[in-house]
Protein backbone atom coordinates (compact mmCIF):
# COMPACT_ATOMS: atom_id res chain seq x y z
CA UNK A 1 0.00 0.00 0.00
CA UNK A 2 1.22 3.25 -0.84
CA UNK A 3 1.97 5.82 1.96
CA UNK A 4 -0.08 8.84 3.19
CA UNK A 5 2.93 11.29 2.05
CA UNK A 6 3.48 9.13 -1.23
CA UNK A 7 -0.32 9.85 -2.29
CA UNK A 8 0.19 13.65 -1.27
CA UNK A 9 2.81 13.77 -3.47
CA UNK A 10 1.25 11.67 -6.32
CA UNK A 11 -1.74 14.04 -5.91
CA UNK A 12 0.20 17.17 -5.67
CA UNK A 13 2.33 16.49 -9.00
CA UNK A 14 -0.86 15.32 -11.16
CA UNK A 15 -2.90 18.14 -10.04
CA UNK A 16 -0.03 20.97 -9.18
CA UNK A 17 2.38 20.38 -11.85
CA UNK A 18 -0.43 20.99 -14.85
CA UNK A 19 -1.39 24.33 -12.91
CA UNK A 20 2.07 25.10 -12.29
CA UNK A 21 2.40 25.30 -16.25
CA UNK A 22 -0.81 27.87 -16.28
CA UNK A 23 0.03 29.95 -13.97
CA UNK A 24 3.58 30.09 -15.37
CA UNK A 25 1.86 31.31 -18.98
CA UNK A 26 -0.73 33.37 -17.41
CA UNK A 27 2.32 35.29 -15.83
CA UNK A 28 4.66 35.81 -18.59
CA UNK A 29 1.37 37.01 -20.73
CA UNK A 30 0.57 39.40 -18.44
CA UNK A 31 4.14 40.12 -18.44
CA UNK A 32 4.76 40.71 -21.71
CA UNK A 33 1.78 42.71 -21.76
CA UNK A 34 3.95 45.03 -19.57
CA UNK A 35 6.72 45.28 -21.46
CA UNK A 36 4.78 45.86 -24.85
CA UNK A 37 2.89 49.16 -23.03
CA UNK A 38 6.81 50.46 -21.68
CA UNK A 39 6.86 49.20 -18.25
CA UNK A 40 10.15 49.00 -16.39
CA UNK A 41 11.67 46.37 -14.53
CA UNK A 42 10.51 48.30 -11.19
CA UNK A 43 6.72 47.68 -12.91
CA UNK A 44 7.29 43.91 -13.53
CA UNK A 45 8.71 42.49 -10.39
CA UNK A 46 5.77 42.59 -8.62
CA UNK A 47 4.88 39.74 -11.12
CA UNK A 48 8.06 38.24 -10.68
CA UNK A 49 7.59 38.10 -6.81
CA UNK A 50 4.40 37.00 -7.09
CA UNK A 51 4.50 34.02 -9.17
CA UNK A 52 7.52 32.61 -7.21
CA UNK A 53 5.02 33.20 -4.15
CA UNK A 54 2.65 31.29 -6.57
CA UNK A 55 4.80 28.32 -7.29
CA UNK A 56 5.94 27.60 -3.83
CA UNK A 57 2.05 27.65 -2.69
CA UNK A 58 1.47 24.98 -5.23
CA UNK A 59 4.76 23.19 -4.33
CA UNK A 60 3.66 23.23 -0.49
CA UNK A 61 7.07 24.63 -0.19
CA UNK A 62 7.79 26.04 3.65
CA UNK A 63 10.75 28.57 2.88
CA UNK A 64 13.05 29.54 5.77
CA UNK A 65 15.61 32.46 4.95
CA UNK A 66 18.44 33.63 7.28
CA UNK A 67 20.61 36.78 6.71
CA UNK A 68 18.71 38.88 3.78
CA UNK A 69 19.41 41.93 5.47
CA UNK A 70 23.06 41.72 3.99
CA UNK A 71 21.63 42.15 0.70
CA UNK A 72 21.17 46.56 0.41
CA UNK A 73 18.03 46.74 -1.35
CA UNK A 74 19.37 50.26 -3.59
CA UNK A 75 22.68 48.14 -4.74
CA UNK A 76 23.41 46.16 -7.54
CA UNK A 77 24.97 42.11 -6.94
CA UNK A 78 26.06 39.32 -8.80
CA UNK A 79 24.58 36.50 -6.88
CA UNK A 80 26.06 33.17 -6.93
CA UNK A 81 23.86 30.56 -5.82
CA UNK A 82 24.68 26.23 -5.79
CA UNK A 83 21.76 24.79 -7.95
CA UNK A 84 19.95 21.48 -6.41
CA UNK A 85 16.86 22.00 -8.77
CA UNK A 86 14.14 23.88 -11.20
CA UNK A 87 13.03 25.24 -8.22
CA UNK A 88 15.95 27.17 -7.04
CA UNK A 89 14.72 30.80 -8.73
CA UNK A 90 11.61 30.94 -7.20
CA UNK A 91 13.07 30.27 -4.01
CA UNK A 92 15.69 32.75 -4.59
CA UNK A 93 13.66 35.44 -5.58
CA UNK A 94 11.33 34.95 -2.78
CA UNK A 95 13.57 34.63 -0.28
CA UNK A 96 15.13 38.45 -1.33
CA UNK A 97 12.05 40.49 -1.92
CA UNK A 98 13.82 43.52 -1.31
CA UNK A 99 15.85 42.99 -4.82
CA UNK A 100 15.45 43.12 -8.26
CA UNK A 101 16.65 40.01 -10.25
CA UNK A 102 16.93 38.44 -13.33
CA UNK A 103 19.06 35.44 -14.45
CA UNK A 104 21.49 33.84 -16.59
CA UNK A 105 18.88 31.05 -18.31
CA UNK A 106 19.85 28.25 -20.50
CA UNK A 107 18.69 28.53 -23.80
CA UNK A 108 15.97 25.81 -23.57
CA UNK A 109 14.20 28.01 -21.43
CA UNK A 110 13.81 30.33 -23.54
CA UNK A 111 12.62 28.56 -26.37
CA UNK A 112 9.37 27.74 -24.45
CA UNK A 113 6.65 29.59 -26.08
CA UNK A 114 5.56 32.98 -24.28
CA UNK A 115 7.33 31.94 -21.06
CA UNK A 116 10.36 32.48 -23.27
CA UNK A 117 9.65 35.83 -24.52
CA UNK A 118 8.89 37.00 -21.17
CA UNK A 119 12.39 35.99 -19.87
CA UNK A 120 14.01 37.78 -22.65
CA UNK A 121 11.83 41.02 -22.40
CA UNK A 122 12.50 41.77 -19.15
CA UNK A 123 16.42 41.46 -18.94
CA UNK A 124 17.75 37.90 -18.36
CA UNK A 125 20.47 36.82 -20.20
CA UNK A 126 20.07 33.70 -22.55
CA UNK A 127 23.51 30.88 -22.40
CA UNK A 128 23.82 28.29 -24.68
CA UNK A 129 26.64 26.40 -22.75
CA UNK A 130 27.93 25.11 -25.44
CA UNK A 131 28.99 27.88 -27.22
CA UNK A 132 31.41 29.79 -24.26
CA UNK A 133 32.75 32.62 -27.01
CA UNK A 134 29.42 33.49 -27.62
CA UNK A 135 27.87 33.13 -24.08
CA UNK A 136 30.42 35.44 -22.86
CA UNK A 137 29.17 38.31 -25.50
CA UNK A 138 25.99 37.54 -24.74
CA UNK A 139 26.60 38.23 -21.37
CA UNK A 140 28.17 40.82 -21.63
CA UNK A 141 25.59 42.50 -23.97
CA UNK A 142 22.87 41.41 -21.06
CA UNK A 143 25.01 43.49 -18.65
CA UNK A 144 25.42 46.54 -20.59
CA UNK A 145 21.31 47.12 -21.35
CA UNK A 146 20.93 45.85 -17.64
CA UNK A 147 19.06 48.40 -15.75
CA UNK A 148 21.68 49.76 -12.43
CA UNK A 149 18.88 48.69 -10.08
CA UNK A 150 18.76 44.75 -11.24
CA UNK A 151 20.87 42.19 -10.00
CA UNK A 152 21.97 39.27 -11.60
CA UNK A 153 22.01 35.59 -10.53
CA UNK A 154 24.39 32.93 -11.54
CA UNK A 155 23.87 29.13 -10.69
CA UNK A 156 27.64 29.03 -11.06
CA UNK A 157 27.79 25.29 -11.14
CA UNK A 158 26.43 25.71 -14.39
CA UNK A 159 23.25 23.08 -14.24
CA UNK A 160 21.65 21.81 -11.71
CA UNK A 161 22.85 19.04 -9.46
CA UNK A 162 22.02 15.19 -10.29
CA UNK A 163 22.08 14.17 -6.57
CA UNK A 164 22.25 16.87 -4.23
CA UNK A 165 25.88 18.25 -4.30
CA UNK A 166 27.90 21.01 -4.94
CA UNK A 167 29.96 20.47 -8.00
CA UNK A 168 32.46 22.88 -9.63
CA UNK A 169 32.27 26.42 -10.01
CA UNK A 170 32.74 27.96 -13.60
CA UNK A 171 34.25 31.35 -13.60
CA UNK A 172 31.55 33.54 -15.87
CA UNK A 173 29.97 34.98 -12.72
CA UNK A 174 33.21 35.92 -11.43
CA UNK A 175 34.39 37.74 -14.55
CA UNK A 176 31.23 39.56 -14.73
CA UNK A 177 31.36 41.16 -11.39
CA UNK A 178 34.68 41.91 -11.78
CA UNK A 179 34.37 43.80 -14.88
CA UNK A 180 31.17 45.35 -14.04
CA UNK A 181 32.08 46.84 -11.03
CA UNK A 182 29.71 44.84 -8.67
CA UNK A 183 30.10 42.85 -5.49
CA UNK A 184 28.88 39.47 -4.96
CA UNK A 185 26.04 38.31 -2.73
CA UNK A 186 27.14 34.44 -1.93
CA UNK A 187 23.61 32.69 -1.59
CA UNK A 188 22.60 29.02 -0.40
CA UNK A 189 19.93 26.67 -0.83
CA UNK A 190 19.38 23.49 0.85
CA UNK A 191 15.95 21.01 0.13
CA UNK A 192 14.77 22.16 -3.42
CA UNK A 193 16.29 18.73 -4.65
CA UNK A 194 13.55 17.14 -2.50
CA UNK A 195 10.94 19.03 -4.05
CA UNK A 196 12.24 19.00 -7.59
CA UNK A 197 14.34 16.47 -8.60
CA UNK A 198 16.33 16.52 -12.34
CA UNK A 199 14.89 15.04 -14.76
CA UNK A 200 11.71 13.80 -12.88
CA UNK A 201 8.23 15.64 -12.93
CA UNK A 202 7.37 14.84 -9.44
CA UNK A 203 6.68 17.67 -7.04
CA UNK A 204 7.24 16.73 -3.42
CA UNK A 205 6.05 19.10 -0.25
CA UNK A 206 8.97 19.84 1.59
CA UNK A 207 11.03 22.39 3.85
CA UNK A 208 13.40 24.86 1.93
CA UNK A 209 16.58 26.60 3.24
CA UNK A 210 17.77 29.77 2.22
CA UNK A 211 21.11 31.36 3.63
CA UNK A 212 22.74 34.39 2.33
CA UNK A 213 26.32 36.11 3.17
CA UNK A 214 27.79 38.90 3.46
CA UNK A 215 28.46 40.24 0.00
CA UNK A 216 32.30 40.25 -1.23
CA UNK A 217 33.20 43.54 -3.52
CA UNK A 218 35.34 43.44 -6.40
CA UNK A 219 36.63 46.30 -6.61
CA UNK A 220 40.40 46.78 -7.19
CA UNK A 221 40.27 42.99 -8.73
CA UNK A 222 41.70 42.48 -12.54
CA UNK A 223 40.37 39.42 -14.39
CA UNK A 224 43.20 37.31 -12.85
CA UNK A 225 42.06 37.29 -9.53
CA UNK A 226 39.22 35.55 -11.18
CA UNK A 227 39.69 31.53 -10.57
CA UNK A 228 40.94 33.00 -6.87
CA UNK A 229 37.76 34.75 -6.74
CA UNK A 230 35.82 31.80 -7.70
CA UNK A 231 37.56 29.80 -5.14
CA UNK A 232 36.86 31.79 -2.42
CA UNK A 233 32.96 32.44 -3.43
CA UNK A 234 33.11 28.31 -3.74
CA UNK A 235 34.19 27.98 -0.41
CA UNK A 236 31.37 30.49 1.22
CA UNK A 237 28.67 29.13 -0.34
CA UNK A 238 29.49 25.39 0.77
CA UNK A 239 29.64 26.97 4.25
CA UNK A 240 26.48 28.67 4.08
CA UNK A 241 24.76 25.58 2.29
CA UNK A 242 25.70 23.23 5.00
CA UNK A 243 24.31 25.47 7.05
CA UNK A 244 20.72 25.25 5.35
CA UNK A 245 21.20 21.78 5.40
CA UNK A 246 22.20 21.46 9.19
CA UNK A 247 18.69 23.30 9.74
CA UNK A 248 16.51 21.14 7.21
CA UNK A 249 17.88 18.70 9.92
CA UNK A 250 17.07 20.34 12.98
CA UNK A 251 13.20 20.99 11.15
CA UNK A 252 13.11 17.67 10.32
CA UNK A 253 13.59 16.53 13.80
CA UNK A 254 10.95 18.95 15.65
Amino acid sequence: MRSAGSIRTLLRTLFGVPLLCVVLIAYSAATLVLVLAGAGVRTVQPLYLSISRTFLRIGGTRLEVRGAESARPERAYVLVCNHESGWDPFCVVAGLPDLVIRFVAKQELTRIPIFGAALLRTGNVKVVRTDTSGDVERIREGMEHRDPSVSILFFAEGTRSMDGRLGAFKTGAFATAIVHGLPILPVALAGTFAVWPKRTARLCAAPVALEVGAPIETTGLGLDDRARLRDEVREVVAKLRERARTRLAETTQR
